[in-house]
């Protein structure tokens, strides 16, 4: 069973994404939440390039016991389906972030994972502190197979 909508959408810890990502959706090109299934090319239309929809999807999705797969916003997201807390995402053209539990935060840390991307130009930088603590930016790491994997059963505790 999947997390409806409302739950999703209003869950307290998705507040962060929901204000981030609500004024850009276009409620007439995607849904607020469908899965990947329900979205013709949804590699190639989400805004994001298809090798970091390809990471957080197939590659970091792979180690997990459930299909989190989700478009959330209009965005690839990683979304616990019980619980409706989402834990990871991607955007644009270099960004895909995990909502990690301590230990793995700090492991993620040590490995080198910011929390803020600065981008060229006058491009505004990305500070995750603006969506919540516990997230950090991923950089394919050697160990987020195992930190998303922790990310998905501390989502699915709350």
């Amino acid at each position: 069973m999947r997390a409806s909508m409302d739950v999703v959408v209003n869950h307290p810890l998705n507040a962060g994404l929901r204000h981030l990502w609500e004024p850009g959706h276009d409620p007439a090109r995607l849904p607020v939440l469908a899965t990947p299934d329900e979205v013709p090319n949804a590699y190639l239309v989400l805004g994001t390039h298809p090798d970091l929809v390809s990471r957080l999807w197939d590659d970091l999705g792979k180690a997990l016991p459930l299909d989190c797969r989700t478009i959330f916003f209009g965005r690839p997201a990683l979304v616990h389906p019980n619980s409706g807390v989402v834990f990871g995402f991607a955007g644009g053209t270099h960004t895909y972030a995990l909502r990690l539990p301590e230990r793995e935060y700090g492991e993620a840390l040590q490995a080198g994972a910011p929390r803020i991307r600065r981008y060229p130009g006058k491009q505004p930088s990305l500070d995750l502190s603006r969506i919540g603590p516990e997230w950090l930016f991923g950089g394919w790491y050697k160990d987020e197979e195992r930190w998303c994997l922790a990310a998905c059963e501390s989502a699915g505790r709350h």
